[in-house]
């Protein structure tokens, strides 16, 4: 994650729990960006560094089918351990024009690994934004892609 993604997403945090009338703003990442191996400051389904390359191969395999397809993490919250601060989550949200049978066979495909719950959502868009290389809010709505539908993969 670059620096100023981090930085904004801290500040939105923080501002998102000081101000609940911000509650329901999401805000996501490229799967890229979070899911780096190498970046202690993002944790996905507990899941910190080397864990996370198992998460990105199903993507890659998701993205071999559909190479339209445009893939993001919802940030849930910031935490803090003994080694410093880190955000964490739990869900991707993708962007398909595969079906939704289509998008469960490659989930569930390892034994290893797969999501609790795989569904079409479309309802959250307009309180989503994504949280751009150089730190920018990127409204989800402006960018919903005609043909694709849009489902969340979440994994406890």
């Amino acid at each position: 994650m670059l620096y100023q993604q981090k930085e904004t997403i801290l500040a939105n945090l923080k501002f998102k729990d000081e101000n609940r009338t911000c509650g329901n703003r999401k805000y996501w990442f490229s799967y890229k960006d979070f899911l780096d191996p190498t970046d202690p400051f993002t944790d996905f389904s507990c899941e910190n560094q080397e864990g996370k390359r198992k998460y990105i191969a199903l993507i890659e395999n998701l993205l071999e089918r559909d190479e339209t397809a445009k893939v993001f993490v919802e940030v849930y919250g910031l935490e803090e351990d003994d080694n410093g601060q880190f955000i964490y989550a739990d869900t991707l949200i993708l962007f398909s024009k595969l079906s939704l049978p289509v998008i469960t066979q490659i989930f569930m495909e390892p034994e290893d690994v797969f999501p609790s719950d795989i569904r079409e959502a479309a309802g959250f868009i307009q309180q989503s934004y994504i949280i751009a290389g150089n730190g920018g809010l990127i409204p989800v709505a402006n960018l919903f892609m005609n043909g694709c539908s849009v489902y969340s993969c979440w994994w406890d």
